[in-house]
């Protein structure tokens, strides 16, 4: 039996990953984020999910090579920690998932000489992948797009780590209206942004569609409270608006299922998931992440003839219509995607350590 700790930034691939490990014997131990951000004071859904399967959780803050004090006094903090960590759990491999948490956990694993394996979600490569990727034994890709940015004698394209109920997902009786039903999703943070657009055009978007919200849990925004708070002024529509707080790696699959349009960001779990599940969708990539990555994500989708990219600058109930009406066009066929990431990753990982 072998001892791995997986980190990272993505923890709903990791997770799944962790658990095929644990399924063929041997040891978990994970490194992460006890808080979605700094200043919130409820528990990230990495941290929930991660300590439900009954995996060790150590909560580590890091900081970000960029140009900032704060960030500047956590960066050395987070290395000793993290050093002290790896030598206490003294792990056979290092599963990194990317982020400035996955670059601490590995610049440590570096000097511990432990190997270092790479998993990148996103077709673009931020700085601490890159940096990542130099350190790692193998580097392994969801999108063939991204080889560029690492040794491809190190790389092998496998897809992204699906959650079970992906692929064999089935919809759930949510709502006794004969409408379509929007999902609208911000990331497991939420996004606020697409929060105050449901929240501004409610009435409006509740004439024509059954609507499922889910908000994020940040208690800096508040706006699961607001969108219950909303829920219980609209009176026999209330049956047709369901806010969630955040969607469980076991209930996804039924949700997206449920749906008949996606709205939300465009990041690369929920683009890989909505290419696999092939829902017409309506995405609104965060431009503030490293080289855009949500919108050359989104590109992948809309390419493929399953999404459409809606900007946030444009964000307004008319668009949103003109949107609908063009979702109509697309051709609605799942793309030909990888089922089977986390199996083959851990057989790779698994004969590179023997």
């Amino acid at each position: 039996m072998s001892t791995f700790v997986i980190t990272g930034g993505h923890h709903n691939s990791a997770l799944v990953v962790a658990k095929e490990l644990k399924s063929r014997g041997h040891k978990v131990v994970w490194i992460g984020h006890r808080y979605s951000s700094r200043g919130d004071t409820v528990d990230s859904a990495e941290y929930i999910e991660v300590t439900a399967a009954k995996i060790p959780f150590h909560d580590l803050t890091a900081g970000k090579l960029v140009l900032n004090l704060k960030e500047f006094i956590h960066f050395p903090l987070g290395l000793a920690k993290s050093f002290e960590l790896l030598k206490a759990i003294q792990p056979s491999a290092i599963i990194s998932f990317g982020g400035y948490l996955g670059g601490t956990v590995a610049l440590t694993a570096k000097v511990l000489n432990i190997p270092i394996y790479l998993h990148e979600q996103t077709v673009t490569a931020g700085r601490a992948n890159k940096l990542i990727g130099k350190l790692s034994k193998k580097i392994y890709l969801t999108w063939a797009e991204s080889a560029k940015y690492f040794d491809k004698s190190k790389t092998q394209v496998v897809g992204l780590p699906l959650r079970d109920n992906i692929p064999s997902g089935k919809a759930k009786q949510l709502f006794t209206r004969r409408k379509p039903t929007i999902l609208v999703m911000g990331g497991k943070q939420g996004a606020h942004t697409l929060n105050h657009f449901v929240f501004t055009h409610l009435s409006e978007l509740l004439k024509d569609f059954n609507i499922i919200h889910q908000t994020g849990t940040s208690s800096v925004t508040g706006d699961y409270e607001k969108s219950c708070a909303y829920r219980a002024e609209l009176g026999s529509l209330s049956d047709s608006y369901l806010p969630l707080g955040y969607i469980s790696e076991f209930e996804i699959g039924h949700y997206l299922y449920s749906a008949d349009i996606y709205l939300g960001r465009s990041g690369a779990h929920i683009c890989y998931e909505l290419g696999v599940t092939a829902i017409p969708s309506i995405l609104v990539p965060l431009m503030s992440t490293h080289d855009h990555e949500q919108h050359k994500n989104a590109s992948i989708l809309e390419s493929s003839g399953i999404g459409l990219i809606l900007p946030q600058s444009e964000l307004s109930f008319p668009h949103f219509v003109d949107k609908i009406k063009e979702l109509k066009k697309l051709s609605g066929r799942p793309m030909k995607l990888p089922k089977d990431a986390s199996i083959v990753m851990v057989d790779s990982i698994l004969s590179t350590l023997k």
